[in-house]
């Protein structure tokens, strides 16, 4: 889903899960909301920082969202 629908859904309290997932390969932080946050352009957001992750989220005016940072791929 891409930012706008994000806040469309966010606004109308559709999304009942927000969490933040460590990518391993893009070594960074996404944003999961029933489903991968996305830019205008359909690519996965990425925040290089889980701080960037959690002011982005608080910008939106989410406070409640869990992270995950354990992705065992053994």
């Amino acid at each position: 889903m891409i930012v706008r629908e994000f806040k469309l859904l966010l606004n109308a309290s559709a999304i009942k899960r927000i969490q933040v997932h460590y990518a391993v390969m893009a070594q960074g932080y996404m944003i999961v909301a029933d489903g991968t946050l996305e830019t205008g352009k359909r690519e996965t957001k990425e925040f290089k920082t889980l701080d960037t992750a959690a002011k982005f989220l608080l910008k939106m005016g989410v406070a409640d969202f869990s992270v995950k940072l354990n992705t065992n791929s053994i």
